[in-house]
């Protein structure tokens, strides 16, 4: 796949197959993410890949999280994933991307919220860290970036993700995360399950000259 066909392609996935990413293509993946471009060279991204029964225990601690009213691993497996096959085209932020979110219904917001805190369940859940003393945003943003084409090239889904950091103690503790780095966002990575309708969801972008505007 060439880097226009992948950077067109690119979805957030949401749901995976199981099956587990050879090491070496996961290597490839995040030296990818590490030749990012950074202000001054600075490269703050510090990146924590779960893969294994460190995986699993991340996903178990953020099963955990929310309380006892969330649902157990195998509950969750069990949630029907929406139909939403056709049904939402996010464009755009704020009141019109909620109000399309509202109209899926209470079954893709339990999906999304469950889901997202458990990297979807995906093989690898990965943690984008920077020192809190330097680094911009843009920098990992950058690096995320590669990140997520570079796994389309090859084959594999990604989706970036924020709401795991609404549990950063749990993530510190099982990634034994030091103390003088600041958690900035999150990544699932795996095999996506094509057949999957979540997967299909309908996207669309803003038309083209109302965000690219050349100057002669």
């Amino acid at each position: 796949m060439d880097t226009q066909e992948s950077l067109l392609n690119r979805r957030s996935i949401r749901k995976y197959l199981k099956d587990p990413i050879a090491p070496e293509l996961t290597e490839k993946i995040m030296t990818a993410a590490t030749w990012a471009p950074s202000g001054g060279n600075s490269q703050p991204w510090r990146f924590y890949v779960a893969n294994g029964a460190k995986r699993d225990e991340l996903v178990q601690a953020m099963a955990e999280a929310p309380g006892p009213d969330a649902p157990s691993i195998e509950a969750f497996d069990e949630i029907i994933v929406p139909d939403v096959e056709g049904g939402l085209r996010l464009q755009g932020k704020g009141d019109a991307s909620e109000a399309a979110l509202k109209k899926l219904g209470e079954d893709f917001q339990k999906f999304n919220r469950f889901g997202s805190i458990r990297f979807y369940q995906a093989p690898v859940a990965i943690v984008v860290a920077k020192p809190q003393t330097g680094g911009s945003s843009l920098d990992i943003g950058a690096a995320v970036e590669n990140l997520l084409i570079a796994a389309q090239g090859e084959g594999l889904g990604t989706c970036w993700l924020g709401m795991p950091l609404m549990f950063k103690d749990k993530i510190r503790e099982v990634l034994d995360i030091p103390g003088n780095e600041d958690l900035v966002t999150c990544v699932s990575l795996g095999y996506p399950d094509n057949d999957s309708a979540i997967n299909r969801m309908a996207r669309s972008r803003l038309p083209y000259d109302q965000t690219v505007h050349y100057l002669t």
